[in-house]
């Protein structure tokens, strides 16, 4: 197991080239740092997207209120559909 050097000033720790190549660290990506059974264990932070994690959420809430379209096959299929009361329904103009 490679060993590294605490180096001064700010206290950094260099990581091995194979440990960042296997965990995909690069520079600037945050670590999680907590201590376990005596030892430090550092953890790759995943990094969030806000508007992302919005879209997932509407698009979950749409799911439990049972707001999901039918699968089609062709625009024609969509066509037909976008004429049944329950595409009125899914778009709240019922």
């Amino acid at each position: 197991m490679p060993k590294v050097a605490v180096r001064r000033g700010k206290l950094t720790i260099p990581l091995p080239a194979a440990i960042r190549e296997q965990f995909d660290v690069h520079d600037g990506d945050e670590l999680e740092v907590t201590s376990e059974d005596g030892r430090i264990v550092l953890t790759p932070v995943a990094e969030r997207h806000p508007e992302i994690d919005a879209a997932l959420a509407e698009g979950l809430e749409d799911e439990r209120a049972g707001r999901l379209s039918p699968a089609f096959q062709t625009a024609e299929e969509i066509e037909a559909w976008q004429k049944t009361d329950n595409y009125k329904k899914f778009i709240g103009k019922a």
